[in-house]
């Protein structure tokens, strides 16, 4: 192990933190990070498995929120369509991936600090198409959450049982996508070793999240999460 795949086990934390705290999962914050040390298949890959570990953290550390039957409802086409970003994925080059999530984060960014306005008028169907788009997104460019968690947002529900929600819809698609990325190669099983720490920092990184949740006020964390996006997504677009 070098130096980089610390600061890469870090990044997943500090992530996974700020994940569970705005309740769009980590890759939102992860993947800019991530792609600044290593090519963004590798942190597709590694991404997929923070993702699986952090959403069972998640699903065990909310579990009273859970309500089965409406939660599987709203997970599977997030799942069909995570499979079917995830299998293109394997076609598009990295250069082109890299710039077009700068461009979604970029885009989120902006939308996410109006959103409160835009999501009122949602319908159901409408939330199963933006739904789709989110599991889409996450297995061609590695993060939908946001998306995800725009429609979540428009559902008035608590906040525990936002992140209950949202991890449980994600979990489906990670592993599907995980085990996608990794059959075709995107994570040589020299790297082995990130599959311990994403999972350490997974469990720490929600645990941490989850007492901080109880204790801020979530709608002015969201505007500095928003802000954060919007300077990942930019030094993406215009970065390396």
């Amino acid at each position: 192990m070098q130096t980089h795949d610390w600061i890469i086990a870090f990044s997943a934390f500090i992530s996974e933190v700020l994940g569970t705290l705005s309740g769009f999962g980590s890759s939102t914050f992860f993947v800019p990070l991530a792609t600044f040390f290593e090519s963004l298949k590798l942190v597709l890959a590694i991404t997929s498995i923070l993702h699986c570990f952090g959403n069972i953290s998640k699903i065990y550390l909310f579990k009273s929120e859970i309500n089965l039957k409406r939660f599987i409802r709203y997970a599977l086409p997030s799942i069909v369509m995570t499979g079917i970003g995830a299998t293109m994925a394997i076609y598009f080059s990295s250069s082109w991936l890299e710039k077009a999530l700068g461009l979604f984060l970029v885009i989120f960014a902006i939308f996410k600090f109006f959103s409160k306005e835009m999501t009122k008028t949602f319908s159901t169907k409408t939330s199963f198409s933006l739904l789709g788009i989110s599991g889409f997104l996450t297995g061609l460019i590695g993060t939908g959450g946001a998306i995800r968690g725009i429609v979540l947002s428009n559902m008035a529900i608590s906040k525990d049982t936002f992140v209950a929600l949202s991890a449980f819809i994600d979990f489906g698609g990670d592993l599907l996508r995980a085990i996608l990325y990794i059959s075709n190669g995107f994570m040589d099983w020299s790297q082995w070793f990130y599959i311990p720490l994403m999972m350490i920092a997974a469990f720490l990184g929600s645990v941490v999240g989850k007492r901080i949740l109880s204790r801020i006020n979530q709608k002015q964390f969201e505007k500095i999460v928003s802000f954060f996006i919007l300077i990942s997504g930019l030094a993406m677009l215009f970065g390396k």
